[in-house]
């Protein structure tokens, strides 16, 4: 069964049951802890066992962080280069995969697509972006409520038009 507290928590519990062992079950010459029969000082000891593990667990879990942040700096500082050498050992040996195979590279594909088709797709693309009336960022900026005149007192609403049915 795990316990829910924080290792500090956990030596601090632990601190204080080996003060309160030390304070006041000293005067007893064994006691029965679960199914065993242990001195105060045995119990002091387990508790101080306890406490060195968990020490040496934050410790270790302090050490591990360093490193990660040690890598992950590393890491970023040399993204640029190692985009780089990628592109190079690529540019060299683009006709030999086997050589590629060696840095752990593979070819770079190729596109399927002709220049045609792809110009075809672009078109095609405007031609349905017009259609639908839809607009980019840029130009829905441009678009604003229009001006409605101001209405008199004297007149009144307007009645919505009727829908006509369209034809099949």
């Amino acid at each position: 069964m795990s316990n829910p507290r924080t290792r500090s928590a956990q030596i601090a519990a632990d601190q204080a049951m080996i003060a309160g062992v030390q304070k006041l079950l000293t005067q007893y010459p064994s006691l029965h802890v679960g199914s065993q029969i242990m001195t105060p000082a045995q119990i002091v000891q387990t508790l101080q066992n306890r406490i060195q593990a968990m020490q040496a667990a934050q410790v270790a879990e302090a050490a591990r962080m360093a490193a990660v942040k040690v890598v992950t700096d590393e890491l970023d500082q040399t993204a640029d280069f190692d985009r780089s050498l990628r592109s190079v050992v690529q540019g060299m040996f683009s006709q030999s995969p086997d050589n590629l195979a060696v840095f752990g590279l593979k070819p770079r594909k190729i596109p399927t697509e002709s220049a045609e088709t792809r110009a075809a797709a672009v078109v095609k693309a405007l031609a349905t972006r017009k259609a639908r009336g839809t607009l980019g960022p840029k130009a829905k900026l441009k678009v604003t409520g229009q001006t409605v005149p101001a209405a008199t007192s004297g007149t009144a609403p307007a009645t919505p038009a009727t829908p006509t049915k369209p034809t099949a």
